[in-house]
C-alpha cells in the first residue's frame, strides 16, 4: 500500500511530500503489532519517488513486511545546509514523530528503525544514523562517500557554488559533516551504536571515497558498529546495484520473507 503524504515543515518552512510504504497483507489488519520501519533517502538527482519507482523497494516491503518511508532532500544531502534548508534536522527531529502520529503502526523503537540511502543519500543515512544513534539500529549505505574527504576549492565552478551552499567554505574535518569525527564522537559517548553495512561496484567513480569510509570502520578495534563492507567486482553508480545491495542489506538484518503475504500479481 503506497500512500503519498503531503505535510508543511515548519524546519523546512515548506511544504514537503513523503511516500509511505505499509506491507499489504491477504488477512485483514486486526490492529496488533509495530511495523519496522526502513527509511529510504534519494541521490543528488532523485527525489521522494526514486526509490518506488527505479527499484524494487515497494515489492520487497510486502514481501519482508517491512514499511518504507521515502523523503525528499532535493540536492541537501539530508543535511543542513549553510544556505538553504534544515533537511538533517527535517529527518531526525520533525518527520519521525510527524509520520507515527499519523501511521500508527510505524514503531518507534530504535531496534525497529533503519536508515538506508544511495550515493548522496549514502553520506545522508550515515551522517543521521552516526549522529544520532538513539534513531536507528541499523546503517545501510550504498556507494557512499564522506564529504569531508573530499578538498574544497573555491575556482567559481558550479561545483564549488553548490559545494558552498550544502556546507559553506573551508574544510569540514571535525564539524558536524565529518562522518569520522560523527563516528568518533557516537563510540565515546558509551550509547547503543547503529550496525552499518557497507557497499560499493568496483567500477563506482568514486569507489577512492567509499575505500577510505572503509578503512575507517575497519580500524575501529573490537568493530563496535559491527561494520560489513561489500565491493562486487564489475557493478558500478547504477540502480541494478542499488537494488542488490537493499537485499543484502535486508539479509545482513536478518530480515526474512514472511509467508502468507499479498504480492501483487500472485
Amino acid at each position: 500500500m503506497r500512500i503519498e503524504t503531503n505535510i508543511h515543515s515548519e524546519i523546512l518552512a515548506l511544504d514537503t511530500t513523503v511516500s509511505v510504504i505499509l506491507p499489504q497483507e491477504k488477512q485483514p489488519y486486526s490492529g496488533d503489532g509495530k511495523l519496522k520501519v526502513l527509511w529510504l533517502l534519494h541521490g543528488g538527482s532523485g527525489d521522494h519517488t526514486a526509490w518506488l519507482r527505479m527499484s524494487a523497494a515497494e515489492r520487497y516491503a510486502n514481501e519482508y513486511g517491512i514499511a518504507l518511508v521515502t523523503p525528499g532532500g532535493l540536492q541537501s544531502c539530508f543535511t543542513d545546509m549553510e544556505h538553504g534548508g534544515r533537511f538533517h534536522s527535517y529527518l531526525t527531529e520533525e518527520l519521525p514523530p510527524l509520520l507515527r502520529h499519523l501511521f500508527p503502526r510505524l514503531s518507534a523503537a530504535r531496534e525497529d528503525n533503519y536508515i538506508s540511502g544511495y550515493s548522496n543519500g549514502g553520506y545522508g543515512c550515515l551522517k543521521a544514523g552516526l549522529a544520532r544513534p538513539d534513531l536507528y539500529g541499523a546503517i545501510g549505505a550504498f556507494s557512499a562517500g564522506d564529504k569531508s574527504d573530499v578538498p574544497f576549492v573555491n575556482d567559481g565552478s558550479l561545483r564549488s557554488r553548490d559545494r558552498i551552499q550544502l556546507f559553506g567554505e573551508g574544510s569540514l574535518k571535525g564539524t558536524d559533516n565529518d562522518l569520522q569525527h560523527l563516528g568518533r564522537r557516537a563510540l565515546a559517548g558509551g550509547f547503543p551504536l547503529p550496525r552499518v553495512y557497507h557497499a560499493c561496484g568496483s567500477l563506482d567513480p568514486w569507489l577512492d571515497l567509499n575505500l577510505i569510509v572503509r578503512d575507517f570502520f575497519d580500524g575501529l578495534e573490537g568493530n563496535p558498529y559491527d561494520y560489513r563492507y561489500h565491493q562486487p567486482e564489475g557493478m558500478a553508480h547504477t540502480w541494478d546495484f542499488w537494488d542488490l545491495e537493499l537485499l543484502r542489506f535486508f539479509d545482513y538484518l536478518g530480515l526474512e520473507k514472511e509467508p502468507g503475504r499479498y504480492v501483487s500479481g500472485m
